[in-house]
C-alpha cells in the first residue's frame, strides 16, 4: 500500500514539475519562428576579379543591356543539394543557369528559338565558358523550354527588374523546404489564385497554350539562317587565308560589312544551318575548336 501510494505522489510531483515547461518551450520556439520571418532576406551582386579556365580569360561585370544567341547546355557539375558560384543551394528543379560573365545572381529571359517557349532563368552560377555555348541550365528549364538534352539553339536577354517572387502557398514538407531554402533576394509565401480562364488552343499545332508566371510563348522567335562567325580581319588576304584551312572540311566564306568606326571588314563565317545538330557537330570540331573568337548570330 505505502509503494502504490508513494509511486501515486512521484508521478502526481512529476507530472506537476513538467507541465509548466511545456507552454514555455512552445513560446520560446514560436518567438525565435517570428523574429526569423521578420528578417529580411538580402542577397549582394558578386562582381568577381577576372578569373581563367582553360587558358582562356573571363571578365564579370555589371551590364546595363545583354542580348545573346548561342548553345544551352545543361548544367552538370552541380547536383541538388550543393553550393552555387554564390553560395546559393542549387535544385535542379528550379529555374536556374550558369553564366561565364553576369553579375551573380542575375535574372535573364531564356528562349527557345525553336518553338518561341520563354522563361525567367536565375543565373546564379559560373559556367558555358565559351561565346558559343553560351549559357547552362538546370533539368528543369530543358524541361520547361522542351529543349534537347544535347544542347539546342537559345536567346538570352538580361532583366532589370526587382527580383521579388511569389512562391505557392506549401502544403507539404517538401514543398515548404523549397520556400526557406529559396535562392532568391526575397520571398513572398501566398495563394495564387487559379485563373477561370480556359486555355487557348493553337490551331496550327493543336498545343495547348500555357500562361504562367515567368513562362511565355513568344511570336518573334523565327529566324530565316543560322552561321557560325569564326573570326573578322582588315585584310582580305588573311580571311581568305582561314578560308582555305575550313573548307578542306566545311564550307565556309567570307561576308563583307563595314564596322561602326567606318572601316571595311572581312568576317569569315560557316553556314547557313538549318539544323541544330549539324551546327553543334561542327561546333565540336577540332578545326573549328581552335578558334578563340567563335559566335552564333541568327538572321
Amino acid at each position: 500500500m505505502i509503494k502504490i501510494l508513494f509511486s501515486f505522489l512521484f508521478l502526481l510531483l512529476t507530472q506537476c514539475a513538467i507541465a509548466p515547461v511545456i507552454p514555455v518551450a512552445i513560446e520560446d520556439i514560436v518567438e525565435k519562428a517570428e523574429n526569423i520571418t521578420k528578417e529580411k532576406i538580402t542577397s549582394t551582386k558578386l562582381i568577381e576579379k577576372p578569373y581563367e579556365v582553360d587558358g582562356k580569360w573571363f571578365y564579370p561585370q555589371e551590364y546595363s543591356h545583354l542580348e545573346e544567341t548561342g548553345i544551352a547546355m545543361i548544367i552538370n557539375d552541380l547536383k541538388t543539394g550543393a553550393k552555387t558560384r554564390n553560395g546559393e543551394v542549387y535544385h535542379d528543379e528550379i529555374m536556374m543557369g550558369a553564366h561565364r560573365n553576369l553579375p551573380l545572381p542575375s535574372i535573364v529571359r531564356v528562349t527557345n528559338l525553336s518553338n518561341g517557349y520563354s522563361v525567367r532563368v536565375r543565373i546564379n552560377h559560373r559556367g558555358a565558358f565559351s561565346n558559343t555555348n553560351i549559357i547552362n541550365l538546370s533539368s528543369a528549364v530543358f524541361e520547361k523550354l522542351k529543349l534537347s538534352k544535347n544542347g539546342d539553339l537559345v536567346k538570352i536577354n538580361l532583366i532589370q527588374q526587382n527580383e521579388t517572387f511569389i512562391i505557392n502557398e506549401a502544403f507539404t514538407y517538401e514543398e515548404e523546404k523549397k520556400v526557406v531554402e529559396a535562392p532568391i533576394s526575397s520571398v513572398i509565401v501566398d495563394t495564387i489564385n487559379e485563373s477561370t480562364d480556359e486555355p487557348s488552343i493553337d490551331e496550327d499545332t493543336n498545343e495547348v497554350k500555357v500562361s504562367l508566371d515567368g513562362f511565355q510563348i513568344l511570336n518573334d522567335y523565327h529566324y530565316s539562317d543560322v552561321y557560325i562567325h569564326v573570326a573578322t580581319f582588315s585584310f582580305k588576304e588573311n580571311a581568305q587565308k582561314i578560308i582555305d584551312t575550313i573548307n578542306v572540311k566545311h564550307h565556309a566564306k567570307i561576308v563583307e560589312h563595314f564596322g561602326i568606326d567606318g572601316v571595311k571588314k572581312y568576317m569569315v563565317v560557316i553556314g547557313p544551318f538549318k539544323n541544330i545538330d549539324n551546327l553543334m557537330r561542327i561546333l565540336n570540331d577540332d578545326i573549328i575548336d581552335k578558334y578563340e573568337d567563335l559566335s552564333i548570330f541568327i538572321i
